[in-house]
């Protein structure tokens, strides 16, 4: 009579089938919300970098350009020349997202000439605040956005 049956190899071989199958399950499993948690915290860095542009492009070139002098003060919410947490406050008029205040922004104002045209180069750059999980998370360290706002002809 013939035992039927699996020998200790065939078990042992067949664990470790089974062992590298369910490993590759979990790193594909890390390697997604690696990504996922990337490009959110990316896109939300790039939302904070924007939201400044767009609201001193509507100023126009006039206003920044006293700003950048020293005329007159920048709006509380956008401070130029320095980087400023971006905090979370529910009373606030202004509403960002709670992981917003992981980040920090930096808004600066430069004179631009060519020939005769006159324009305002904004930058913004949102960078993670020191030791908080965006630091993590996001691949890179600091996202940067710039336009350039002309003066109007005459």
């Amino acid at each position: 009579m013939k035992k039927r049956g699996f020998s200790l190899l065939e078990i042992i071989i067949a664990m470790a089938f089974l062992s590298v199958a369910i490993l590759s399950m979990f790193w594909m499993n890390r390697a997604s919300n690696q990504g996922s948690m990337d490009a959110y915290y990316e896109f939300l860095a790039f939302s904070l970098a924007r939201e400044p542009i767009e609201v001193f492009r509507g100023f126009g070139y006039d206003y920044l350009k006293m700003i950048a002098d020293g005329n007159i003060s920048p709006p509380a919410w956008y401070p130029v020349g320095v980087m400023k947490d971006i905090e979370f406050d529910l009373m606030s008029d202004m509403q960002y997202p709670a992981e917003a205040r992981l980040f920090q922004r930096l808004i600066e104002l430069t004179p631009v000439t060519a020939g005769k045209l006159k324009g305002m180069l904004i930058k913004v750059t949102v960078a993670a605040k020191g030791q908080s999980r965006v630091e993590v998370w996001m691949s890179r360290k600091a996202v940067s956005l710039e336009s350039l706002v002309m003066e109007r002809p005459k």
